[in-house]
Parts: structure tokens; sequence; C-alpha cells
């Protein structure tokens, strides 16, 4: 929630269809690019709480929304705005009506991923660059099936990824999150990235861990400060929202649009940069790193031995590669 997490940058738009965003932003010093920083789910802008410091420290402008269904931004109830045919149109507008400069380096984690993907897609003329964290490039053209990861997620690497998703998209998901909420925030920030694979990929295992008392030590790497902040952010707002994204693409499927749109105008013509996150338990990062070299005519692969939270773990290194990212662009101006 920007306006809990960041008071002094925090403000709000209202866009043409009446839905309300909330954002951070910073303007950038001279020639320096702004970055465009989409989260993924379940989090928020906050997720962001390190670039939102250090960036505009070295100069570089930010536009930081929380997305639909998180903090200050609107909180549909039923999950068919979620669709990236809705997303797609409401973001690129809140970038157009906040910033003046013409270009942006969008970076996406998670699900921001995925949106970023429509984004650049739909919307070409707004990128300079392209940074995917965790996640690579998921333009969504044919319908989501979670148990087709799941399989094929045990077939390539002998466990499953995306079991938790059949909670996620359950009519009493969200209800059983939020009435373990630290515990299922102690599972999202785990020391041992591992338990991911017993808890969170298998079917059946994040029902389990939330029907338990299992307790699970949380990462050095967040401070209980952070983990509070994060807590209060998601329980004000609840879950429906952040789950909503997974109905969303599990029961609406792609837009018409995108089903038929020609695999050339699917390819990445900018430069490309893709954070893998080896200790990352809920992804299969090869996969996306093929994705990507078939895709991008740019890429440059960087490989974090972190898990799925690269910008809070691995904080240091995302940050000097961010910051490389917009000085190349300067260079190159």
């Amino acid at each position: 929630m920007a306006s809990t997490a960041f008071p002094k940058l925090a403000r709000k738009a209202i866009l043409s269809d009446g839905t309300t965003y909330g954002y951070i932003h910073v303007l950038a010093t001279g020639s320096k690019p702004t970055f465009l920083l989409l989260h993924g789910a379940p989090s928020s802008s906050y997720i962001w709480h390190h670039q939102v410091e250090l960036l505009p420290k070295a100069g570089f402008g930010i536009l930081v929304p929380d997305l639909l269904g998180y903090g200050d931004t609107d909180k549909p109830e039923s999950y068919e705005p979620y669709q990236m045919k809705c997303l797609v149109p409401q973001v690129h507008e809140l970038v157009t009506k906040v910033l003046d400069t013409p270009k942006v380096i969008g970076v996406g984690h998670d699900f921001g991923a995925g949106l970023l993907s429509h984004l650049y897609v739909h919307h070409k003329e707004l990128f300079s660059q392209l940074v995917f964290i965790a996640t690579g490039f998921m333009f969504l053209d044919s319908p989501f099936d979670p148990d087709s990861v799941i399989q094929m997620s045990k077939e390539i690497l002998g466990y499953s990824t995306s079991g938790y998703v059949k909670v996620f998209i359950s009519p009493d998901g969200a209800t059983l999150v939020e009435k373990n909420d630290r515990r299922v925030d102690s599972l999202f920030y785990a020391q041992d990235p591992k338990v991911w694979i017993e808890y969170f990929g298998e079917p059946g295992g994040f029902t389990k861990f939330l029907e338990s008392d299992i307790e699970i030590p949380v990462a050095h790497w967040i401070s209980p400060a952070e983990l509070e902040m994060h807590n209060r952010i998601l329980r004000a707002g609840g879950y429906t929202g952040p789950f909503n994204w997974y109905k969303a693409a599990v029961f609406c499927g792609p837009a018409k649009e995108d089903q038929d749109l020609p695999a050339e105008e699917k390819m990445i013509n900018i430069p490309t940069l893709f954070i893998a996150t080896l200790k990352d338990y809920a992804v299969i990062t090869d996969m996306h790193i093929q994705n990507l070299r078939g895709l991008a005519k740019d890429l440059r692969v960087e490989k974090l031995d972190v898990g799925h939270w690269a910008m809070l773990e691995g904080k240091e290194r995302v940050e000097a590669l961010l910051e490389e990212v917009g000085n190349a662009q300067i260079r190159e101006l």
C-alpha cells in the first residue's frame, strides 16, 4: 500500500473507466530514465521498497503502482476485471497520465512479469528496455491450466511448482489464507526455500500447511519490520483481489485478440534482462530462459543464487543490475 509504506511519495489517479490506482512516483534527474516497477501476486508496491529508496538516490525516476486488487488501488470482488484485456489499458493509461517521458524501462516480477509482457506486446512504443525477475515473458494466448503446469513441472523438475494455485482459485482460498496470514507469511518468506516444494508446489501441500500448526523459520533477509508491513498491507486489503488474478487467468482465459496475434508481434525487439532465481521452487527457470532466448533479440541472463523474492534477498545485486540497465540507456542517448 503506497500510502502506508511511503506516505510522502504516494499518489492516486482516477482513470477514464473510473478505477482508482494508487502509486509511487519520483521524477528522474536530468536525462536519466524512469523505471516502471510491476509487482506480482500476492505482494504490493511495497515489495519494491529497496528500489523505491535506491533508484531515486541514483537519479532514476520510478513509477510503482499498487496493481488492481492491492493497496491503495481498487479491489473488485469479481475476477473478470482482472483479465489482461482490462489491466493492460488501465496501466497504460496510468503511465501516460503520470509520466512526461516518452519511454520507460519496464520491470516485472511474478504476475507483474505477465502484465509487463502484455503491456509490451500491445504498447511497444512505451518501452526502451525490459527486465524480468524470477518469471520471464508470459503472454497468455492459450488457456491457463494449473493441472497441466503441475504435470509439466513434475516431468521437467521432478516436483510440482504450482499446487498452490488450486487453493488460490478455490471459493474459500482467500478466507483460508486470511485466517492464517502470519503463518502464510512465514512460508512465503521461508529461510529454507525448499519448503515450497512440499507446502506450496505439491498438490494438497498448501492445504495441509493451512490446516496444520506447522511453524516455519523466516528468512534472515527480511526484517520483522518488513514482514509486519507486508502483512499489514495485505491484511488491510485482503486476499480476494490478489487471488482474482489467478482466477481470471484460469476461468476467463486469454482474450481472442491475444489468441489470434501473429507470432512476430510477440517478439521482443529491445534490450531485455532476465534475472533468474536459482533457488525459486515456484518456477521452471530453464524454461523461462529458453523461451526468452527464442523471443528476445538482445537478451542478457543473470543468474542469482536466491529464491523467489530476488529484490529482497538479492537486493544489492538487483539494484546494481537495474542501475546498469539505466546507465546503459543514458550512454546510448
